[in-house]
């Protein structure tokens, strides 16, 4: 494949607007960190609140291995048909403030990773993004019943609100294609910050609205945009009925969730353990492998013992 192949094409229309604006860029991208829908149901939110434009459109043909991820099609009177195929676009949005952001919603690239990187990084000089804000939603042992956990980290301190500082050590996880490019603009001087929602892990790819609405509500203390997450706390309280539903109906499934609430509530009252550094990698590398096998089988999410 040429170099020189371009993987995005811009659509100048908006661009102009946005000189000397710095805006900050959300990165949305639905892939192995997205646990709860997190990304699908943030970047629904802001695209169907918001006005928005797109400003670039990255070629998905190039950057997606159809093996792993492959296009649905219905069946219907006897023949097939294509559903609308996914997009990856960088979007220009106005808050309800009035104050423009860009957002990166779409698939994760799951090919040509540096190529990648170098075309956002070209979109990020251009555009002069003062901030990338990644969002990741990490599957882990906590109950669909309480808040979601919220954790944000950044080589800035300043812009750390809520630090992962309830464990020690360190960690070597998989990347995500959202905390590569975390790493490569953090090497290169940008400013990064990135917001971490803890999961319910039984509800693996199925849709968590609560953990949506805390990340709005994480991204607007960050970075001052008006987000106006309460419009999903009506939707969340839907989500929270249809999961309760699903847990009294699976084989242990209520048990398991009074267990971690047990485990919830005893840290949140003497602050005790996250899980350990190995814990919160080996708990990371089984939802990213299991991420693998129901993008592969097409299975469902129940609670697990």
């Amino acid at each position: 494949m040429s170099p020189s192949l371009p993987l995005y094409r811009t659509h100048r229309d908006g661009w102009a607007e946005l000189g000397g604006k710095r805006p900050v860029l959300l990165l949305l991208l639905d892939g192995a960190g997205s646990a709860g829908e997190l990304q699908q149901v943030v970047g629904d939110h802001l695209l169907g609140l918001f006005s928005h434009r797109p400003l670039a459109r990255f070629d998905l043909d190039l950057l997606t291995q159809y093996a792993d991820r492959r296009p649905e099609l219905d069946f219907e009177d006897g023949h097939f048909t294509r559903t609308p195929a996914p997009e990856l676009v960088l979007q220009a949005m106005t808050d309800a403030a009035g104050e423009t952001f860009l957002a990166l919603v779409g698939p994760e690239p799951m090919l040509l990773w540096d190529r990648a990187v170098a075309a956002v990084l070209e979109l990020i000089a251009a555009l002069d993004v003062r901030l990338t804000v990644n969002l990741t939603g990490l599957p882990m042992r906590v109950p669909h019943t309480r808040p979601p956990q919220v954790f944000t980290h950044s080589p800035d301190p300043e812009l750390v609100l809520h630090p992962w500082d309830a464990f020690s050590g360190s960690l070597s996880v998989m990347a995500t294609f959202g905390t590569y490019l975390e790493a490569v603009l953090a090497e290169k001087g940008h400013r990064t910050l990135g917001i971490d929602v803890c999961v319910p892990y039984y509800l693996g790819k199925s849709e968590h609205v609560a953990s949506a609405l805390a990340a709005l509500e994480a991204i607007q203390a960050s970075c001052g945009l008006n987000l106006v997450p309460a419009e999903l706390e009506e939707r969340a309280v839907a989500n929270r009925a249809e999961i309760d539903q699903q847990v009294a109906a699976t084989e242990n499934g209520p048990a398991v969730v009074s267990i971690l609430e047990s485990n919830y509530d005893e840290f949140r009252t003497l602050v005790g353990d996250l899980p350990s550094a190995d814990e919160l990698a080996e708990e990371f590398e089984r939802f990213l492998a299991e991420h693998d096998r129901r993008r592969d089988t097409g299975d469902g999410d129940t609670p697990e013992g």
